[in-house]
């Protein structure tokens, strides 16, 4: 067995190992792709509900019914002629995947009219298609889904009218809106249908996405050519049989590749280049929603709770026996959770991750558990002594064994640099002599350093009043990203907020970036020091807290890799700015301790895509709503003056898309 020491080192690697690999997208894109595959594979077929019945516009019943090969140029007198025999066989809820949106034969359109105002149970599909909105310079500013409905007369008359939006990814289609927020929060037409047949999903699920539980393999759904159905339509005992109580979706749908519009890649699809059709998978969510059965995913909170929990079990099994358990247990433990995985997929209808858990971190367990089991108390040994020997303090000595890492003289690093200045400085110690000067500085750093060490960084070092801070990111850049951020915001609170004795005033800036991590120095004095473009960005970002009037500021390589909290707060964008002293432009964010309401943050975006597009009044407008309700909002004075400047002809040095800081 390894010793503890050994087995603690393992057992906290695969932990964070484990966290890191959950919070990057490929380990995400693969449960969407391979992860829900292996899913459907395990499950097998899945019989769909019998209430749900597709009437296919093919090109056996063109054939059939001598007419055009292209379903949307068929007479919409046989359209009225399937409602009213659909309607007379009691078909409960219809619905046409077909858009009406041209008029035709006006004959023709009052009978399907009439036909569906007879019905009284006709829904109809809405197109959604998405245009931008493009500034004066021709960069997109905006999108907008614009919305296709049948032509008046059909629309009128129909039983409701509603879209069918699936989200597409590069691994197909998984997921359906139940209702559309991007054109008013317009019910589905699934949705819809579903409501028709007395099914009444909960309103506050609605508005969701949706995960397809889908029926296989494709063509599980009965799907009946519209040549058949308006023969079974005309016959009492076999339409009854066949559309009696049911829900009838009436679309294009061809098993002959070649001839079918919209197919799209499902688990299910076929090796030979067969994909399911847009009705069947508008027929597949509405099955969900009659039997309550779309897929569920836990939340992200519940998922990381659970993967923290599996990975220190992973690494548990790694402390108590032999390696030749460990590596059995390993594989049992791989395999439990597939059972798991398998059993919750196909009777729960609960989606687990099963990539990350069954592959991904059993290869960390093993492979990275083994090697830092045997290495990792003969580095620390190896480090420590190393530093002793150049003379570095106690210390120093536990420092550089913490942050080299066996790397002798230094070494490259990606991590967040914190740079911290105290406000009015100069005229503090102007006011005071140098022994009181240093017990002030004293004071405050008491203060400062523990702070940034209980949120896992490190002080590397302190000028006068300025100190630069550095979190590793060796582990995730998320959480290093994410705990610098809540360190500032304890800082904020505990230096520029509370009444803290020995608080002086303080502005923060943060980047992430790569850094060269080493010694600097002679054989009598070395140093550790942080040395890379990050440390001098930061100290500029830092700089940018006047001019816009906060107190920190972000780049948004810090802001991407780190989410929105209450407990590492919330990153407002101000817009891109050239800092004193750099050529490339940086996004920055302002960190707040709580969000702003969604109106003053919408006008703050508008006031900046205004102020962008030379739109300079129409900014001023959004820039007094904020100031009215925040009067001393400093990034919207900034803002605001910068328009008055501009309009009374001063020279503004603005960049192509971006803001020239000519002073800190």
């Amino acid at each position: 067995m390894p010793s503890p020491d050994k087995t603690f080192a393992g057992f906290l690697l695969s932990t964070l190992l484990v966290l890191a690999m959950v919070m990057f997208s490929p380990v995400q894109e693969l449960e969407n792709g391979a992860g829900l595959d292996l899913l459907y594979a395990l499950r097998g077929p899945r019989p769909a509900p019998e209430s749900v019945v597709i009437i296919t516009l093919d090109s056996r019943s063109a054939r059939d019914l001598g007419q055009s090969p292209r379903p949307e140029r068929w007479p919409r007198i046989l359209h009225a002629r399937l409602v009213n025999g659909l309607a007379e066989r009691g078909a409960q809820a219809i619905g046409f995947d077909v858009l009406f949106e041209r008029e035709r034969e006006p004959d023709d359109d009052r009978a399907l009219a009439d036909a569906f105002r007879r019905s009284g149970n006709v829904t109809l599909i809405e197109g959604v298609s998405r245009e931008t909105v493009s500034g004066p310079d021709g960069r997109t500013l905006a999108s907008v889904d614009r919305l296709t409905q049948a032509q008046p007369l059909l629309r009128g008359a129909a039983w409701a009218n509603g879209p069918f939006i699936m989200p597409k990814t590069p691994d197909g289609v998984i997921e359906f809106w139940g209702t559309v927020p991007s054109v008013g929060d317009r019910p589905s037409l699934p949705l819809l249908m579903a409501r028709r047949m007395g099914r009444n999903p909960e309103e506050a699920h609605d508005g969701q996405r949706h995960i397809l539980n889908l029926y296989g393999p494709i063509g599980s759904i009965r799907t009946i050519p519209y040549s058949t159905a308006l023969e079974l339509v005309s016959d009492p005992s076999a339409g009854d049989a066949a559309f009696r109580g049911k829900a009838v979706l009436i679309g294009f749908s061809e098993f002959n590749q070649s001839r079918q519009a919209d197919m799209f890649r499902t688990p299910y699809s076929t090796p030979d280049g067969l994909d399911i059709s847009g009705v069947e998978l508008c027929a597949t969510a509405l099955g969900n929603l009659l039997e309550d059965s779309s897929l569920e995913r836990p939340s992200p909170l519940a998922s990381n709770a659970g993967l923290l929990a599996w990975g220190l079990l992973l690494a548990l099994s790694w402390r108590l026996t032999s390696t030749r358990r460990a590596l059995a247990v390993t594989l049992a433990l791989a395999l439990g959770w597939l059972a798991v995985a398998y059993a919750s997929f196909a009777w729960a209808h609960l989606w687990l991750p099963v990539i990350l858990p069954t592959a991904i971190a059993p290869l960390i367990a093993v492979a990275g558990g083994l090697a830092v089991h045997m290495r990792a108390a003969r580095q620390r040994e190896d480090q420590l002594a190393k530093a002793l020997d150049r003379g570095l303090s106690l210390q120093g000595s536990a420092k550089l064994a913490k942050l080299l890492q066996g790397h002798d003289g230094g070494r490259l690093v990606h991590g967040v640099c914190l740079c911290s200045d105290i406000e009015s400085y100069t005229s503090l110690s102007e006011g005071l002599s140098p022994e009181a000067t240093r017990d002030a500085l004293n004071s405050y750093f008491e203060i400062f350093i523990p702070v940034i060490e209980a949120h896992g960084g490190h002080v590397m070092d302190i000028v006068g009043d300025s100190a630069m801070c550095l979190w590793l990111a060796d582990d995730s850049a998320a959480d290093a990203c994410s705990k610098a951020r809540e360190a500032a915001l304890d800082l904020h609170q505990r230096l520029n907020e509370d009444e803290t004795p020995g608080a002086l005033k303080t502005r923060f800036g943060l980047h992430y970036g790569q850094v060269f991590l080493g010694e600097v120095g002679s054989d009598q004095h070395r140093e550790l020091r942080v040395i890379g473009d990050i440390v001098n960005t930061s100290s500029r970002i830092q700089g940018g807290n006047k001019p816009l009037g906060t107190r920190i500021l972000a780049s948004g390589a810090v802001v991407s890799h780190g989410g929105d909290s209450p407990r590492y707060g919330y990153a407002r964008a101000l817009g891109a700015f050239t800092l004193v002293g750099k050529k490339t432009p940086l996004e920055l964010h302002e960190i707040l301790p709580a969000p702003q309401s969604p109106a003053l943050a919408s006008a703050f975006a508008t006031a900046r895509i205004a102020y962008a597009a030379d739109a300079l009044e129409a900014a001023m407008a959004h820039l007094h709503q904020v100031l009215e309700e925040l009067p001393h909002d400093g990034p919207a004075r900034f803002y605001l003056q910068r328009c008055r400047d501009r309009l009374n002809g001063s020279q503004v040095p603005d960049g192509d898309g971006h803001i020239v800081m000519t002073s800190k």
